[in-house]
């Protein structure tokens, strides 16, 4: 089927002539990656990714001619890389795009079939997926998980959605809940989370002192190291984003400034350490995570270092190259890719995480 539903766009409206007056009525602009998580590039499955931490205690009171010598450690960790398969199979014809407003880009004749270098194939599909396969690198980086399980088979994927979608490699999220399962110290609780119904869910959030509450706990019971890393930083979703803006105002009577740096990218600051909203995180909850009247988990913070969030693949970029040609026997038009791709977290003292 078409990247998108030109079914909706037919030519007889008058409304557009040209693929180019097309207007976008929603446009999400992702946040870079960059600014949340390292890229690690040539790592296979089962390589191991290494830290070195502190040098045990030294300096010991004096005891004059022949001193004793000690012996100390520098301790180490490692962490072992598992990469997931993803791939991109897509199979597009031309009798899908007739009487509507991409017909008027098709080629003629017997080549009428033939998508490739047109303008459809290079103004809309092609940068459309691209977009999409960005947001397919969010997902697996964040959202991924091997054992994902629809609602009614038990998990948090709502029912409908292919639970495919997230079986590449497991993600941040997933990894970031079994390190706050076993430290439980390094879990900042978000109360309204489990309310009943998502309308509690956000009602509950805004009432006054909730959100400069969460902020403030979760600040104070992180490991005191990761305010030591220059590029620390809150990324929260918008939803507490917007809650503790709206608790400051309310609370202290200040406005808390949001600045956008680039593509959308919001960053404020709350008692000294940089507050950076992730809003794809909140498209990606609605969107994937419904049950009923609740969502799993909406609001969502975590204050670490993105250089202690990795996310690699065996080559030099996560994105592979398309491949695209037309085949003439079936008369149709495909488009494929594939790769590997892993997440990691790398020293798990070192996050403090809110849900």
């Amino acid at each position: 089927m078409p990247v998108l539903d030109f079914s909706k766009l037919t030519p007889d409206n008058q409304a557009v002539k040209d693929l180019k007056e097309l207007i976008e009525l929603t446009v999400f602009q992702n946040e870079n990656m960059e600014e949340f998580m390292t890229f690690m590039p040539n790592v296979t499955t089962g390589k191991k990714l290494g830290f070195v931490g502190e040098m045990e205690d030294v300096g010991i009171a004096g005891a004059g001619c022949d001193p004793k010598y000690q012996k100390v450690s520098i301790a180490a960790a490692q962490k072992e890389w598992e990469l997931g398969d993803w791939q991109i199979p897509l199979e597009l014809c031309y009798t899908e795009l007739e009487n509507t407003i991409a017909q008027y880009c098709l080629k003629t004749g017997t080549e009428i079939s033939d998508l490739t270098s047109t303008e459809y194939m290079d103004g809309i599909v092609l940068p459309k997926l691209n977009e999409a396969m960005m947001k397919m690198l969010w997902r697996f980086s964040w959202f991924g998980d091997k054992s994902a399980l629809s609602v009614t088979d038990g998990g948090v994927v709502s029912d409908g959605i292919n639970i495919e979608l997230f079986k590449t490699c497991d993600g941040f999220f997933k990894r970031l809940f079994a390190i706050c399962a076993t430290n439980e110290g390094q879990h900042t609780i978000i109360a309204p989370n489990s309310e009943a119904t998502y309308t509690l869910q956000r009602s509950k959030l805004k009432e006054l002192g909730t959100a400069t509450s969460i902020f403030d706990s979760m600040l104070e019971d992180a490991d005191s190291r990761i305010f030591d890393k220059q590029d620390n930083a809150v990324f929260a979703t918008k939803s507490l984003c917007d809650a503790l803006s709206k608790d400051i105002k309310e609370k202290y009577k200040t406005i808390m400034p949001w600045t956008t740096v680039f593509d959308g990218l919001e960053v404020g600051e709350y008692d000294g350490v940089k507050i950076i909203k992730v809003s794809i995180w909140d498209r990606f909850i609605q969107k994937y995570q419904k049950s009923g009247t609740k969502v799993n988990i909406p609001h969502r913070a975590v204050f670490c270092s993105p250089s202690n969030l990795f996310y690699g693949c065996e080559g030099k970029n996560p994105m592979s190259d398309l491949d695209i040609w037309f085949e003439r026997k079936a008369r149709k038009n495909y488009i494929y890719s594939n790769g590997k791709l892993g997440a990691l977290v790398g020293e798990d003292d070192l996050i403090q995480f809110a849900y």
